[in-house]
């Protein structure tokens, strides 16, 4: 297990592991195919995502296959080599990433309000 903060300060990674090597890693919305989640809300953090990808994730083996939380295009797996070479927004540098990350102005989430209380005590409403 890893943890990736920087979507929500409570994000974790999991890394499954081969005979050899990590064969994949399991990074919830920390890393999406071709790119990230958000740190707009739920203590997120732009920088710290950054580190956290590029130091725990992207440290991993080429071929680790990349299995993230869900994708609003279909896809449903990369590697680290592909998400390190053509992720549009960890091909930049630190700084440039906290800009656009900074600078995404998403819509806010219809059930934010409902879904982030529940989640923080486990998804109990009472």
């Amino acid at each position: 297990a890893l943890a990736t903060p920087g979507h929500t300060d409570g994000c974790m990674s999991f890394v499954l592991e081969g005979p050899n090597e990590p064969r994949a890693v399991f990074t919830g919305d920390t890393l999406l195919i071709r790119g990230c989640g958000r740190t707009d809300f739920q203590q997120g953090n732009a920088a710290l995502l950054y580190d956290n990808i590029w130091n725990k994730i992207f440290s991993l083996p080429d071929d680790t296959k990349v299995y993230p939380g869900h994708d609003y295009k279909g896809r449903n797996i990369s590697s680290v080599k592909e998400e390190r070479q053509f992720n549009p927004r960890l091909t930049k540098g630190k700084d440039e990433f906290i800009k656009i990350m900074n600078g995404l102005n998403l819509p806010y989430p219809k059930l934010v309000d409902i879904a982030v209380p529940a989640n923080l005590k486990c998804g109990d409403q009472d």
